[in-house]
């Protein structure tokens, strides 16, 4: 049986709690050596794209692959096969725009766990986006959030996004500048396109952690090169696509010590640090990678049959049997 799961059912399935745990669980099994993560391939197509990335996770059982595709004055579709390694069934083929979404916010928070202090704080969100809610959703989620300012450049989407968090129970209030969202927040979570820097490191405190997932291309600046000199440790998800696909990362790459960087993967294994004073400035860059995306696909896939979710379309592929 292969199971088609919608936009909505895929929004139906799963929880922001869930997609921690799965965040949790696949990097714990990227960093005991349980996965393959090949280069994700990439074909420009005038000025869109179409990109794949295949993953196998020998541990809990599953592989697969996200297939991505930008079309110019349309958008970004997003998709994932998910296949049971054991028997090479495609399970669920599934809309993946949710999934990435909710992914990213919860790697932040795993990353959270193990780079900010560990007490609730004074939060500062930049950006007003998808991925900048499910930034805010997935702190709130951890317990890292006592106060939370947001600012984003057009004064209508900012004060939308702190109405919508007010009304789910969350005390935070509007600022009129990146600046004044900082001021004096411990917890920065940085979720904006933009060619140039919006966080500068003036503005960070001793002791503060920096999550920042905006910048997924070379033209793209979210962070200035002075954050990079001042963050110790700093963490990513994948070392190679942070420093050759975010623009501020490649920008500052001369400024960063090469042990001063790990991967997520090894802080949750305990094979590199975490935070290990107060007084500390932490960062996690992320660009995403396939084991995220296939790692919550899995249970997202579990979540819909439990819940009668999804259409089933029957024994698909066809299997062509060895003789």
């Amino acid at each position: 049986m292969t199971l088609l799961l919608t936009h909505d059912d895929v929004r139906s399935a799963v929880t922001m709690d869930d997609a921690i745990a799965a965040m949790e669980a696949g990097f714990k099994e990227e960093g005991e050596g349980e996965t393959l993560l090949p280069q994700r391939t990439n074909v420009k197509l005038s000025k869109g794209w179409l990109r794949v990335g295949p993953v196998a996770m020998k541990g809990s059982g599953w592989m697969g692959f996200k297939a991505m595709n930008l079309a110019p004055g349309h958008g970004v579709r997003y998709q994932v096969h998910l296949y049971k390694i054991a028997t090479g069934e495609l399970v669920a083929i599934m809309d993946a725009q949710h999934l990435t979404t909710l992914r990213t916010g919860a790697t932040s928070a795993v990353a959270t766990r193990r780079l900010a202090r560990p007490q609730k704080a004074l939060t500062a969100l930049l950006g007003s986006g998808p991925e900048a809610r499910a930034q805010l959703e997935a702190m709130v989620a951890a317990g890292y959030v006592s106060k939370a300012r947001v600012f984003s450049p057009t004064e209508a989407n900012r004060e939308k996004l702190a109405s919508e968090f007010r009304e789910k129970g969350v005390d935070i209030d509007a600022a009129p500048s990146a600046q004044a969202a900082c001021d004096g927040a411990s917890l920065i979570l940085a979720a904006v396109k933009s060619s140039e820097p919006v966080l500068n490191a003036a503005w960070l405190q001793a002791g503060a952690h920096v999550n920042s997932v905006g910048t997924a291309r070379r033209d793209q600046r979210e962070l200035d090169i002075d954050t990079f000199r001042v963050a110790s440790p700093i963490a990513v998800d994948t070392r190679k696509g942070v420093f050759e696909e975010a623009g501020d990362a490649v920008a500052a790459a001369d400024a960063v010590s090469e042990n001063n960087v790990h991967e997520l993967r090894d802080i949750v294994a305990g094979k590199a640090p975490g935070r290990t004073s107060d007084d500390q400035i932490t960062l996690f860059k992320s660009v995403g990678t396939g084991i995220q995306d296939i790692a919550l696909a899995s249970v997202i896939y579990q979540k819909a049959l439990d819940a009668g979710l999804g259409t089933d379309l029957g024994e698909f592929p066809f299997l062509k049997r060895n003789k």
